[in-house]
C-alpha cells in the first residue's frame, strides 16, 4: 500500500548514520521507475526498515512511498530488534558500529545480556564481546563529562570523580593530558573549520555559476543548460541539509536513550 512520507514516524535507529552513497544509488533507481520493496511500518507509522528508501525517494521529491504493516511485540526493545534483523538480511547489513548502537539501545531499554543475543540472533560469546567494547566505550564517556565538569562546571577533581562514577586517579591522568591539548581540538576551532570548509564551497560554487552565466551571455550554453545545472547545486544542498537532520535526530535520540519500554525479559 502506498503511504504519505510526511506522515512516517522516524523515531528508532538501529544504524549510527544513513550511508549516503546507498541512498544516492537507490535514489538513481527510483527516478529510472524501480519500485523497490516496501518498507515495513507498524500500524501506527513507526518506521521499521527501508531508511534508506525513505531517503531515496525524498531526494526524487516523491511523497509517496510503497509500505507493508508488520505486526512487533515488546515496546520499544522489539521495535529495535525486529529493525535490526530486517537489515541483517537486507542489501546493506549492519556494520560492527551499528550492531554496537543498536545493542547499547537494547541495554538502554533494561536486556540483559542473555535476552539481547536473544532477541537479535546472536551468539551469546559474541553479543559478550559486543558489550565489552561497549562497556569501555561507556567508561570513557563518563571520563570525558567527568573532564568538562572540573573545565567548565567548576567541580574539583575529586567531586567530579564522585558525580560521574569514575577513578579520582584516572581523572586526575586525563585531566593533565586535556589541558595540554585543549587549545588545540576546542568547540570554536571546529566551528571555525566548518566554517572556513563552507565559505570555500560557496566561493567555488559562486565562481562556477558566474562563468555559467557568462558562457549563456556568449551563447555557448543554454537556458536548459543553466537550469539544469542550478537545480543539481539546488539538489546537492538539500542533501546536505538532509544528511544533518538525519544526524541531528539520530544525536537527540542517544541523548534520549534509556527512556524506552522495559518491556524486555530479564535473563
Amino acid at each position: 500500500m502506498k503511504v504519505k512520507i510526511s506522515d512516517l514516524k522516524k523515531i528508532l535507529f538501529v544504524r549510527i548514520g544513513l550511508n549516503q552513497d546507498h541512498a544516492l544509488q537507490l535514489a538513481d533507481l527510483v527516478e529510472n521507475g524501480v519500485e523497490l520493496s516496501p518498507i515495513k511500518i507498524t500500524k501506527d507509522g513507526v518506521v521499521v526498515d527501508g531508511r534508506h528508501r525513505i531517503e531515496a525517494h525524498e531526494l526524487c521529491q516523491k511523497t509517496e512511498i510503497e509500505a507493508e504493516i508488520v505486526e512487533v511485540v515488546g515496546g520499544e526493545a522489539g521495535l529495535l530488534a525486529a529493525g535490526f534483523k530486517y537489515n541483517f538480511g537486507g542489501s546493506l547489513p549492519p556494520t560492527t558500529a551499528d550492531t554496537e548502537h543498536t545493542i547499547q539501545l537494547l541495554l538502554d531499554c533494561g536486556a540483559s545480556k542473555k535476552a539481547v543475543a536473544d532477541m537479535l540472533g546472536l551468539p551469546v560469546s559474541l553479543t559478550r564481546k559486543y558489550i565489552a567494547q561497549i562497556e569501555s566505550k561507556i567508561k570513557r564517556q563518563k571520563l570525558q563529562r567527568a573532564v568538562t565538569a572540573v573545565t567548565e562546571g567548576g567541580l574539583t577533581a575529586a567531586q567530579a570523580a564522585e558525580k560521574h562514577g569514575v577513578e579520582p586517579e584516572s581523572l586526575k591522568e586525563t585531566l593533565s593530558g586535556h589541558r595540554k591539548k585543549a587549545k588545540r581540538e576546542g568547540i570554536e576551532e571546529i566551528q571555525h573549520s566548518l566554517t572556513t570548509t563552507h565559505k570555500s564551497l560557496s566561493q567555488k560554487n559562486a565562481a562556477l555559476i558566474r562563468d555559467l552565466l557568462i558562457k549563456f551571455e556568449d551563447g555557448d550554453v543554454t537556458a536548459k543548460q543553466v537550469r539544469e545545472v542550478l537545480v543539481h547545486i539546488e539538489g546537492l544542498q538539500k542533501r546536505s541539509a538532509s544528511s544533518v537532520a538525519d544526524w541531528r535526530k539520530r544525536f537527540e535520540a542517544k541523548l534520549g536513550g534509556g527512556k524506552g519500554s522495559k518491556e524486555v525479559k530479564k535473563a
